[in-house]
């Protein structure tokens, strides 16, 4: 019995090998199999001969090994399985107590952002926006990210539907100053909102995307303006990382 489960142990860390292996090269020989995985050429032989049949690896003409449909259908449900809030409150929290500040999620709901998730930092203080409260496109940070990972056409035909209101004298109600604001968060890395929904508060925000590369949440640091106008260039690159981890954990994968 003993030895039965190790063999079986033995095969499924060997074909998960196979797999990483793969992954990494995108393609590999026998040859340079049997030498990744430190096996002898028949074990190989056997191991891939049965990940071919059910077509986890599939051969190139040039009889190079690469990944095949079914690990692709694997990853693809695992990913669509995934959604933002099994994977964002954890990372979120670690950014709460690393900014110390407000730290908030949200979605798009028509022509506003809803939030959907908030924790307060140790030095947060506590402000309107609950759960389930709405806020403009134009005039918060979250807003202004989500709109920075949408594609440019897209991004243009809502921005076209806005009503800008202003809320306060440092709200943006240009359209052409809208679009220049999201250019500069765009080669920036993050979003900022300086006293613009509301004079007490200056925020930080970045997009959430998920495995097909679309925008679908945006996250957000906020304080006191007093407090976090100091802070943008060092809580920004913070936000957009971890925005980024998110989305890696919903399976986007980042392309120059």
């Amino acid at each position: 019995m003993a030895s039965t489960a190790t063999v079986g142990k033995g095969s499924l860390d060997r074909g998960l090998e196979l797999f990483n292996h793969l992954a990494r090269t995108k393609g590999a020989s026998t040859a340079d199999l049997v030498q990744a995985l430190g096996i002898s050429r028949s074990a190989t032989y056997r191991l891939v001969e049965r990940l071919h049949e059910d077509q986890y690896i599939i051969q190139t003409p040039g009889g190079q090994w690469r990944l095949g449909p079914s690990i692709a259908r694997l990853a693809m449900a695992a990913v669509q399985s995934v959604e933002v809030m099994d994977v964002a409150p954890e990372l979120l929290r670690a950014l709460a107590q690393q900014t110390r500040e407000s730290v908030s999620l949200g979605v798009l709901n028509s022509q506003e952002i809803v939030f959907v998730y908030r924790e307060l930092g140790p030095q947060s203080v506590r402000v309107s926006a609950e759960l389930g409260a709405r806020r403009p496109l134009h005039a918060t940070s979250i807003g202004k990210a989500y709109l920075s990972g949408m594609g440019e056409h897209e991004r243009s035909v809502l921005i076209r539907q806005l009503e800008l209101r202003p809320h306060t004298p440092h709200t943006i109600t240009s359209k052409a100053r809208l679009e220049d604001d999201i250019r500069l968060s765009l080669e920036r890395g993050w979003t900022e909102e300086h006293q613009e929904f509301d004079l007490s508060s200056t925020c930080c925000g970045a997009p959430v995307f998920d495995h097909s590369g679309h925008v679908v949440a945006a996250i957000s640091v906020a304080g006191p303006a007093n407090r976090m106008q100091e802070q943008t260039a060092t809580f920004g690159p913070l936000v957009s990382a971890t925005a980024a981890a998110i989305s890696r954990q919903l399976g986007y994968e980042r392309r120059n």
